[in-house]
């Protein structure tokens, strides 16, 4: 055995030198190459967030819970972990409450425009369907990453921007605007806009009255 011991030290210590070398070599091989799949912050936000036709759109984006969220207006974080308001284009979910505001007028009004849209329903119905709206709306936010596609185009008296919202539902890509029609939650309402794949608002609008008659047809939402 004691003839043995001096060349099987000699061995190990080649061995071991053999794996310092390599590690280190491994270590500045790694420094002189990054990993091609990594990327900095702000290459990940830029790579979720394009230009197209006028529009930007953003993808990914996640749902704020906010006190102001309804059907069809809600806050969004962006990918660059900014927060935003946004209104649906093309369609106006009726109010999920009723309210009293500061100076002492309340949404009445517009819940009754809403009502008679939707067959002449009663106020309280209407905010009953605008309730399903909201609630319709926040949950598949709230369980999907979703794109806003914009062109910070304000609305009316308010911090919110017009925006398209895409999705996945149903194993399909969706519009939340169609949606919201095809549930019988929205009345087509409000500002239209060309789409940014080149279809233009009235193409869009005729498809969403085609949507909106379906609904009728089967008694969906405020239709039954």
């Amino acid at each position: 055995m004691a003839r043995t011991t001096g060349p099987r030290k000699i061995v190990w210590g080649i061995l071991l030198l053999l794996i310092f070398v390599g590690l280190r070599y491994f270590r500045e091989y790694r420094k002189d190459f990054p990993s091609t799949s990594s990327k900095t912050p702000l290459e990940e936000v830029e790579s979720h967030t394009t230009q197209t036709n006028g529009w930007t759109i953003h993808r990914n984006c996640t749902l704020v819970s906010h006190p102001h969220n309804d059907g069809d207006s809600f806050r969004v974080k962006l990918p660059d972990g900014s927060e935003w308001d946004f209104r649906l284009y093309f369609v106006d979910t009726p109010e999920s409450q009723f309210k009293r505001y500061r100076d002492g007028n309340t949404n009445g009004k517009r819940i009754g425009e809403q009502a008679r849209y939707f067959n002449n329903l009663s106020s309280e119905r209407a905010v009953e369907v605008g309730k399903s709206a909201k609630e319709f709306t926040l949950e598949l936010l709230v369980l999907n990453h979703f794109d806003v596609i914009t062109k910070n185009e304000a609305v009316y008296d308010s911090d919110r921007y017009y925006a398209h919202i895409e999705l996945n539902y149903q194993a399909q890509r969706q519009r939340l605007d169609e949606l919201l029609v095809k549930q019988g939650l929205a009345r087509i309402y409000t500002k239209g806009e060309d789409l940014a794949d080149g279809t233009s608002m009235e193409q869009h609008r005729d498809r969403l009255r085609k949507i909106e008659a379906e609904a009728k047809q089967q008694k969906l939402g405020a239709w039954k």
